[in-house]
Protein backbone atom coordinates (compact mmCIF):
# COMPACT_ATOMS: atom_id res chain seq x y z
CA UNK A 1 0.00 0.00 0.00
CA UNK A 2 1.40 3.40 -0.76
CA UNK A 3 0.99 5.81 2.13
CA UNK A 4 2.46 9.94 2.45
CA UNK A 5 4.09 11.12 5.68
CA UNK A 6 5.65 13.93 6.59
CA UNK A 7 9.74 13.98 6.70
CA UNK A 8 9.62 14.91 10.74
CA UNK A 9 7.03 12.14 11.43
CA UNK A 10 9.04 9.60 8.93
CA UNK A 11 12.15 10.75 11.09
CA UNK A 12 10.73 10.29 14.24
CA UNK A 13 9.29 7.23 13.60
CA UNK A 14 11.64 5.80 11.01
CA UNK A 15 12.04 2.00 13.26
CA UNK A 16 8.03 1.67 12.82
CA UNK A 17 8.07 2.70 9.48
CA UNK A 18 11.35 0.34 8.14
CA UNK A 19 9.06 -2.60 10.03
CA UNK A 20 6.31 -1.44 7.57
CA UNK A 21 8.17 -1.65 4.65
CA UNK A 22 10.15 -4.82 5.37
CA UNK A 23 6.84 -6.89 7.02
CA UNK A 24 4.12 -5.67 5.30
CA UNK A 25 5.01 -4.07 2.07
CA UNK A 26 4.35 -0.70 2.53
CA UNK A 27 5.49 1.69 0.42
CA UNK A 28 5.95 5.22 1.58
CA UNK A 29 6.61 9.00 -0.06
CA UNK A 30 8.08 11.58 2.07
CA UNK A 31 6.92 14.59 2.21
CA UNK A 32 8.53 18.14 3.03
CA UNK A 33 5.72 20.01 3.07
CA UNK A 34 3.67 19.73 0.23
CA UNK A 35 6.47 18.73 -1.53
CA UNK A 36 7.60 14.98 -1.96
CA UNK A 37 11.15 14.16 -1.58
CA UNK A 38 11.81 10.41 -1.32
CA UNK A 39 9.63 7.20 -1.72
CA UNK A 40 11.09 4.60 0.70
CA UNK A 41 10.47 1.18 -0.61
CA UNK A 42 10.80 -2.87 0.12
CA UNK A 43 14.47 -3.53 -1.20
CA UNK A 44 12.99 -6.48 -3.19
CA UNK A 45 11.44 -4.08 -4.91
CA UNK A 46 14.46 -1.67 -5.53
CA UNK A 47 16.40 -4.91 -6.80
CA UNK A 48 13.75 -6.07 -9.10
CA UNK A 49 13.09 -2.56 -10.81
CA UNK A 50 17.39 -1.97 -11.27
CA UNK A 51 17.44 -5.47 -12.45
CA UNK A 52 14.77 -4.52 -15.23
CA UNK A 53 16.19 -1.34 -16.23
CA UNK A 54 19.66 -3.10 -16.61
CA UNK A 55 17.92 -5.49 -18.80
CA UNK A 56 16.61 -2.82 -20.76
CA UNK A 57 19.88 -0.70 -21.22
CA UNK A 58 21.44 -3.93 -22.10
CA UNK A 59 18.94 -4.51 -24.74
CA UNK A 60 18.88 -0.91 -26.16
CA UNK A 61 23.34 -1.03 -26.36
CA UNK A 62 22.83 -4.61 -28.56
CA UNK A 63 20.11 -2.98 -30.40
CA UNK A 64 21.91 0.08 -31.25
CA UNK A 65 25.13 -2.41 -32.09
CA UNK A 66 23.14 -4.45 -34.56
CA UNK A 67 20.97 -1.77 -36.36
CA UNK A 68 23.96 1.13 -36.79
CA UNK A 69 22.86 1.52 -40.61
CA UNK A 70 19.31 1.38 -39.89
CA UNK A 71 16.84 3.99 -40.66
CA UNK A 72 16.02 5.93 -36.87
CA UNK A 73 12.18 5.24 -37.04
CA UNK A 74 12.85 1.61 -37.48
CA UNK A 75 15.45 1.62 -34.51
CA UNK A 76 12.52 3.80 -32.15
CA UNK A 77 10.14 0.79 -32.86
CA UNK A 78 12.62 -1.15 -31.67
CA UNK A 79 13.49 0.97 -28.69
CA UNK A 80 9.85 1.00 -28.14
CA UNK A 81 9.41 -2.87 -28.12
CA UNK A 82 12.25 -3.20 -25.58
CA UNK A 83 10.34 -0.80 -23.23
CA UNK A 84 7.27 -2.72 -23.38
CA UNK A 85 9.42 -6.06 -22.67
CA UNK A 86 10.49 -5.05 -19.51
CA UNK A 87 7.27 -3.29 -18.48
Amino acid sequence: MLKKISAQKARQNFGELMDEVRLRGDRYIVNRGAKPLVAVIPVEEYIAWEQARERLYSRIVEMRERNKQEQSDQLEGQIRLAIEAVQ
